[in-house]
């Protein structure tokens, strides 16, 4: 199917797809309405000056999404020849992984993010190219306009995605030690909510209905977990048990849990981090 240049409407749809991303950015949707505005009318440079907002907005959103001393301080980075500090690749990584050691996130998680930058990087070459106004640069073609911001707007737009992407693939990768952290929380800890609720109360099972992951820092990724255990309640002694003046029922409580893992190994979930509350409520209504 051959390639249609979009019109201005659904570039400045993919613009409010991107100020989504930063809600309370007022320079963002100041730069994207002036670069459309000059973008759709008659000005003889205005490729030129739309170039030129593009990439600063560019800009703007590498340096707001990785800074400088979040991206030094990762493991990953090191200072490329001929360079100051972070590359606009590396920034991009920093924004798409964090702080994840690259060969989790190439092993384990098996992202490409090289690919998922490259358009945009490409684009950025574009946008300077086109930002100096010289008698050979003038761009003023209007379908040249509407594919260079596009373009520039999509790569933006894939750099979130493979940000969502990279999350939701180290959520997968940690539900199994997530279990695990929370039932070894269960059966090692004695938990106030469920001791109170018997004479014994042993833990069965739990299963994990929902959790999710926040980038605290570059040194550790924090989850918050809910779920719900599963408990046997026993009154009275085993010998009450057995002469039939005891009794032993079953029931389940949602809990709540929090935890975290370490940047450097993020399959690995601290066990001391792990703090587990039962809401044990429905049992007194």
């Amino acid at each position: 199917m051959p390639y249609k240049v979009p019109d201005w409407s659904e570039i400045r749809a993919k613009g409010e797809l991107l100020s989504a991303e930063h809600p309370g950015d007022a320079f963002m949707k100041t730069v994207l309405d002036g670069a459309f505005l000059v973008g759709e009318s008659d000005n003889p440079i205005r490729g030129n000056l739309c170039a030129a907002a593009i990439r600063e907005l560019t800009g703007h959103v590498l340096h707001s999404m990785a800074p400088d001393r979040c991206v030094t301080a990762c493991s990953w980075y090191e200072l490329v020849k001929d360079t100051k500090g972070p590359t606009r690749m590396q920034r991009v990584t920093y924004i798409v992984q964090g702080a994840l050691p690259a060969e989790f996130v190439e092993k384990v998680l098996k992202l490409d993010i090289s690919s998922t930058a490259r358009p945009l990087l490409k684009s950025i070459e574009r946008l300077n190219r086109s930002t100096h106004v010289r008698e050979d640069t003038i761009l003023d073609d209007d379908e040249d306009i509407r594919v260079l911001v596009d373009d520039s707007l999509d790569g933006l737009l894939d750099i979130y995605e493979a940000a969502r992407a990279c999350r939701e693939e180290v959520h997968h990768s940690l539900r199994a030690e997530v279990f695990d952290a929370v039932l070894d929380t269960l059966l090692s800890e004695t938990l106030q909510e469920l001791d109170e609720l018997s004479t014994h109360t042993s833990v069965d099972g739990h299963e994990v209905d929902d959790y999710t992951i926040t980038f605290v820092d570059d040194e550790f990724i924090e989850l918050a977990v809910s779920g719900t255990v599963y408990v046997e309640l026993q009154y009275g002694s085993k010998s009450d048990i057995r002469n039939d003046m005891g009794a032993i029922l079953s029931d389940s409580y949602p809990y709540k849990a929090t935890m975290k893992a370490r940047v450097a190994e993020p399959q690995l979930i601290i066990r001391d981090s792990v703090a587990v509350l039962v809401d044990n409520s429905a049992f007194y209504e």
